[in-house]
């Protein structure tokens, strides 16, 4: 897990694919599941609960109205999704948002 800051404040925090901490949304694991499944339950519950959705350049999605933003992450040989939080000002920042951890590597 990382933790990043803006003025002193915290601004985002970065999970792991594998070593988390695990965190749910809608009993839907955030952390470690398949990226696919992980986007399509993100479009799920943005349209059951009227989320705003947000694709980033490098194609992860977000719900930015709750502020979470699912990026994929390589284990070994395959890739699993890594969630991070982030405050609602980072994730209308272009600059903020692009720079946030992408994918990472896990051998």
């Amino acid at each position: 897990m990382r933790a990043f800051y803006d003025a002193g404040e915290l601004a985002c925090v970065a999970l792991d694919a594998v070593t988390g901490p695990q965190v749910f949304l809608s009993g839907f694991p955030l952390a470690g599941s398949d990226p696919e499944q992980g986007e399509q339950f993100l479009l799920d519950h943005a349209a059951e609960h009227g989320n705003c959705l947000l694709y980033t350049p490098d194609d992860s999605l977000a719900l930015t109205d709750i502020g979470v933003l699912l990026r994929s992450q390589h284990v070994g040989t395959a890739r699993l999704t890594r969630p991070l939080f982030v405050k609602e000002e980072w994730l209308e920042s272009e600059y903020f948002r692009d720079h946030l951890p992408l994918g990472g590597s896990r051998s």
